[in-house]
């Protein structure tokens, strides 16, 4: 019945849209009625403990309920029940042989992983309920448009807010919160629910992502990752609910399309999505301290990487102050944070040099600093733009593009070949003019497996986008280089900002930048996992010298 109504219009029939209405109210009472009952049993400390994720959503359904959107409510209750249905009988009657095979392969699983949640984003998208004209969308355009969700990326055909209904957008906003924490750690997520013991490579896998050292330790940090994504994306819904009264056509909000506006935009910005429900994307708040503030941190959040996130939010690190906190941070960390904040200023001091008089021109001097920061940050990893950016300086176009290819930080939702793998190449370049046989930093010595897979992502990275873009110029020889080079940048950066051309893209070129998507996202983690895998051999050959430069 709750499915149903989102596929047919309630609203012509009075009566059936009363009883849908009290039909979410019951089912979101019941659920949180069950909720408190099974606490009062077992006692709060061990439910909470135990039973988090239903803590979790009862608190969202009792907000949304006191917000007045109860059918935001009901669903998410429904969905609950359906989850922990799903999940009693799949640890009754799956084949404990079968999930095993399936995590031995992580590469495998997160590929198909990506594949089927993009499929079934695009069916969905393709519903007569999804759009706005009640046809659904055309295949290819609901296919770039679930790639784009899952993908993090924020390249879009068709006009998000506009197109689509918000039944539309609730999937897309849901596929971009799978894209954003990661299929492989939903899959894991899924493995521990279904007490599916997890195999010696995907346990390896999973430990080296994510930089803990015992499954348990991993198992743990998995609960992290999961918690600080509902405390973040909240708390920026929450600071985005004061700005968002204004609707795209211009007319105030309702209180319930209100919290959607707010929520959407906060998963969007911390998933490091860039998708916007205004057509203009977030043009309008260009000198809106409260809207930039709130985007650019979520951004950066989301795209410094969990295991960072881990060590900054230890309250012991911070008891003697920044400077021994900083001290306390892991190579890894210092590395993310020096160089995340070496590109975001490099970023900004450009964009205000060149755009200054171009973008830029006609707005306050306050409003310039901020879009200046705001591109810079949302160049790297996030697809939002608070200027047009189809009247950027050529300049601007380039060295955006680097900043896309570099991207956000391992184990975070942004794409790119990852900051760590261009600082290691830059220390590695550094170690090289100085004659030094080790790539060192802080008085660490950076393994050579680790330079290796650098070098390997870059460089496979590098010729992947090369082959795509040199198709992509042939099929569409009517459009700019410049604005083709910087489409195809930002979909394998799964950037998602663009000069404006992505609607006017052929069939083919959209199926390109579909495949660009995918490889962004799911190709960079594939080729560290196996370059990563370094086999020791007991014997070495004899030198042969090489010409180098």
């Amino acid at each position: 019945m709750l499915a149903l109504e989102y596929l047919v219009d309630f609203t012509r029939h009075r009566h059936l849209a009363l009883a849908a209405l009290s039909l979410h109210g019951a089912v979101a009472l019941a659920t949180v009625a069950l909720v408190v009952a099974q606490t009062v049993r077992r006692g709060l400390r061990s439910f909470a403990r135990r039973q988090w994720g239903d803590v979790a959503v009862v608190l969202v359904v009792v907000m949304a309920a006191a917000f007045g959107v109860l059918r935001v409510a009901g669903a998410l209750a429904a969905l609950r029940n359906l989850w922990r249905f799903v999940a009693h009988v799949s640890a009754r009657f799956l084949d404990r042989r079968v999930a095993p095979a399936l995590f031995a392969r992580p590469t495998a699983l997160l590929t198909l992983s990506f594949a089927l949640t993009i499929l079934g984003g695009t069916v969905a998208l393709m519903v007569p309920a999804a759009t706005t004209d009640g046809k659904g969308a055309r295949f290819l355009d609901a296919l770039f448009t679930a790639t784009s969700a899952v993908c993090v990326t924020g390249l879009t055909v068709v006009d998000t807010g506009a197109h689509f209904t918000r039944f539309g957008q609730w999937v897309v906003m849901i596929l971009i919160q799978i894209g954003g924490l990661g299929i492989m750690t939903i899959t894991s997520a899924l493995a521990m629910a279904l007490r599916v013991g997890l195999s010696a490579r995907m346990g390896g896998a999973m430990r080296e992502i994510i930089e803990d050292s015992t499954l348990t330790g991993f198992r743990r940090t998995l609960y992290s990752i999961l918690v600080m994504t509902v405390a973040f994306e909240a708390l920026g819904a929450l600071a985005l609910y004061g700005s968002m009264a204004i609707g795209p056509s211009g007319a105030p909000l309702a209180s319930g399309d209100r919290v959607f506006y707010a929520a959407f935009h906060s998963v969007s910005a911390f998933c490091n999505a860039g998708f916007g429900l205004y057509s203009d994307n977030l043009v309008r708040f260009v000198g809106n301290l409260p809207v930039n503030l709130t985007i650019c941190s979520l951004i950066v959040i989301g795209g410094l990487g969990f295991p960072v996130l881990s060590e900054l939010l230890r309250p012991s690190a911070w008891r003697r102050g920044v400077r021994h906190c900083a001290r306390s941070l892991s190579v890894h960390g210092r590395l993310v944070l020096i160089t995340t904040g070496v590109l975001i200023t490099v970023g900004a001091v450009s964009f205000l040099l060149l755009e200054w008089s171009g973008a830029m021109k006609g707005l306050p001097v306050h409003a310039k600093g901020l879009a200046a920061i705001f591109q810079s940050i949302t160049y790297r990893t996030a697809g939002f733009n608070t200027v047009d950016l189809g009247s950027l300086h050529p300049a601007s176009l380039l060295i955006g593009m680097g900043l896309m290819f570099i991207g956000g930080s391992p184990s975070g939702t942004a794409g790119g070949i990852k900051t760590t793998t261009f600082a290691v190449l830059v220390l590695a370049v550094r170690a090289m003019i100085l004659r030094r046989a080790d790539v060192e930093m802080h008085s660490r010595t950076i393994s050579k497996t680790d330079v290796y897979r650098a070098v390997g992502v870059a460089v496979i990275s590098g010729l992947v986008l090369f082959v795509i873009l040199v198709f992509l110029l042939i099929v569409e020889s009517d459009k700019r280089l410049g604005d083709v080079a910087f489409e195809a940048f930002s979909a394998f950066g799964t950037v998602g900002v663009s000069t404006g051309i992505t609607p006017k893209l052929s069939a083919a070129g959209k199926l390109a930048i579909i495949l660009l998507m995918f490889l962004g996202r799911v190709g960079p983690f594939s080729i560290a996992l196996l370059v990563g895998e370094a086999q020791r051999a007991d014997y070495t050959y004899p030198e042969g010298k090489v010409v180098v430069g």
